[in-house]
């Protein structure tokens, strides 16, 4: 692959792909389209499978495909923005939160520090950790 290849996860991370992908080699979207959200939405990005964004559906917690990907590709940027959505269902479902927002962040973390060229990390918190605060700048003492 190109010198500059992007790895890229989460619902937010297809728009991304789309603005990183003018100024890039290559760049890979990864997200598992579950249904919290409507998934035919995400399927139905104007984004998917145009521009030279590649799609792979899966799980951040499925280690062997993270593993192949990266055999396959050597990412020099990896952008991990995949997070289960919504407070209340974390209230209700604090496992999958467990498993997804935690268990998955370790698995790219160990996938990116066993690849052959260790790609640079950028990782975005879920929004939803911000609670009620009305201000538009949140600060460390918010």
């Amino acid at each position: 692959m190109g010198k500059n290849s992007r790895f890229i996860t989460g619902f937010v991370g297809i728009h991304v792909s789309a603005a990183l992908k003018r100024c890039v080699d290559y760049v890979l979207w990864f997200d598992n389209c579950n249904n919290y959200y409507d998934s035919t939405h995400k399927r139905a990005s104007t984004f998917v499978g145009k521009n030279g964004i590649f799609i792979v559906e899966g799980d951040i917690n499925d280690t062997v495909l993270l593993n192949k990907l990266f055999e396959v590709v050597h990412f020099t940027h990896v952008m991990h923005l995949a997070a289960q959505a919504g407070v209340r269902y974390a209230m209700q479902n604090p496992k999958s939160y467990i498993h997804s927002n935690i268990a998955g962040f370790v698995n790219i973390l160990e996938v990116c520090k066993n690849a052959n060229s260790q790609p640079a990390i950028v990782w975005a918190s879920s929004s939803s950790v911000y609670g009620l605060n009305p201000e538009v700048s949140f600060s460390k003492k918010d």
